[in-house]
């Protein structure tokens, strides 16, 4: 008999695996499928970035086995990147390396980091994977509360005991928000820090949503404040900002032992990015066209944004305005209401897929979560949906 370790068959279904196989099944039933629950950027790359990469890929000698700490061109190029865009200026190679993404690079962390029994503290509402990779390796979680309440950026020692804070070994930090877009200012992320710094704790930053914001002020890098090389690694992630999910790359920035710790994680469990890749991304960050492209990107979304928030203002929802990041949190009507069951019977009669607060975390219980990465006459589509369902319901 074929048995499964522990650690897998404790390890909860993938929340957007589980909307995917949702609408799946909607389809199959014939409903007509509109999709808002999974952040991936409908959009391609432009033209000129794909014309790079396929440069890459004819170049002969880019198909064998990359670095494992990552192509020195796009090393290099992430560092320029800092420094131009957050002012970052302290750096050299031994504070940074090459990810397959931001979520390979926060699984493959963990366990640098963790050591079983250990606790860590994870946002709640949050991506999920965050707490999930770290209980897999027998980390205890300790959950930080992110509500309306306290606008999604609470003050750790308010919300944490100081034996929480003095244990803990780890901490997540997740700005802009997914999925609340919270985007908050550097007096609160510069006291994050020092709490990290007076508590030792190991700050893990997912900057996945750098280049998506609605302000004049863009998201600002952990690895800018005071103190921060200390005790920060950063994950940078090209699959949402330039709208290539599929390509699976990405860079990790920070404290070098932290940087060493996972790289010898990686050495052991996975070969690298494609060259070709790496190495088309390194000219992207120093092409002249890429900051207007980033740009468009972000007024494309912030038109979308106002369509949406248009239509739950016309609905009375109540709804989180984001400072970045590429989705819209609501309160679901009478919040107090289940919000699987819920997303489900939206589906069920609508074929209008969103993504249930619950499946963020406890505190995201009667709310959910609106993806603008949807066409246009889709997102109308959806808020027409929304809007049937409202007053049938």
């Amino acid at each position: 008999m074929v048995r499964l370790a522990k650690r897998v068959t404790d390890l909860p279904p993938y929340l957007f695996a589980q909307i995917d196989e949702a609408a799946r099944r909607a389809r199959s039933n014939g409903l007509d499928i509109v999709h808002m629950g999974i952040g991936d950027p409908d959009q391609d790359p432009p033209e000129w970035i794909r014309r790079i990469l396929a440069e890459e890929v004819m170049r002969s000698g880019s198909h064998r086995y990359p670095s494992y700490k990552g192509h020195p061109q796009l090393l290099e190029a992430a560092l320029h990147y800092l420094d131009r865009r957050f002012g970052v200026n302290r750096l050299n190679l031994d504070n940074v390396c090459t990810t397959i993404g931001s979520k390979e690079g926060l699984a493959n962390l963990a366990p640098a980091v963790l050591n079983p029994g250990d606790s860590f503290i994870a946002p709640d509402p949050s991506y999920p994977v965050f707490a999930t990779l770290a209980r897999q390796i027998g980390a205890l979680e300790v959950s930080l509360p992110l509500t309306a309440d306290n606008h999604y950026a609470p003050n750790l020692a308010d919300e944490l005991t100081e034996y929480q804070l003095q244990s803990a070994r780890v901490i997540y930090v997740n700005y802009p928000h997914n999925p609340s877009g919270c985007a908050p200012d550097k007096a609160y992320l510069q006291n994050v820090v020092d709490c990290a710094r007076q508590n030792d704790l190991i700050v893990v930053s997912d900057l996945a949503y750098a280049e998506i914001y609605y302000g004049a002020e863009p998201p600002i890098s952990l690895l800018s404040l005071d103190g921060a090389l200390e005790c920060v690694i950063e994950f940078h992630s090209f699959s949402k900002s330039f709208n290539m999910t599929g390509w699976r790359c990405g860079f990790a920035a920070g404290h070098p032992d932290l940087v060493r710790g996972l790289t010898q994680i990686k050495t052991n469990i996975d070969s690298g990015v494609f060259n070709a890749i790496q190495v088309a991304m390194a000219r992207v960050l120093a092409d002249p066209h890429c900051d207007e492209f980033l740009s468009d990107n972000r007024l494309m979304y912030a038109k979308r944004l106002d369509r949406v928030l248009t239509v739950l203002a016309q609905l009375g929802l109540e709804y989180n305005r984001p400072g970045g990041a590429i989705y819209v949190w609501c309160r679901i009507p009478n919040g107090d209401r289940d919000s699987i069951a819920w997303a489900s019977a939206l589906l069920d009669a609508t074929g209008l897929v969103i993504g249930p607060g619950r499946g963020y975390g406890v505190h995201g219980e009667g709310w959910f979560r609106l993806s603008l990465t949807t066409p246009d006459a889709d997102i109308d589509r959806a808020m027409e949906l929304l809007a049937q369902f409202m007053r049938r319901n």
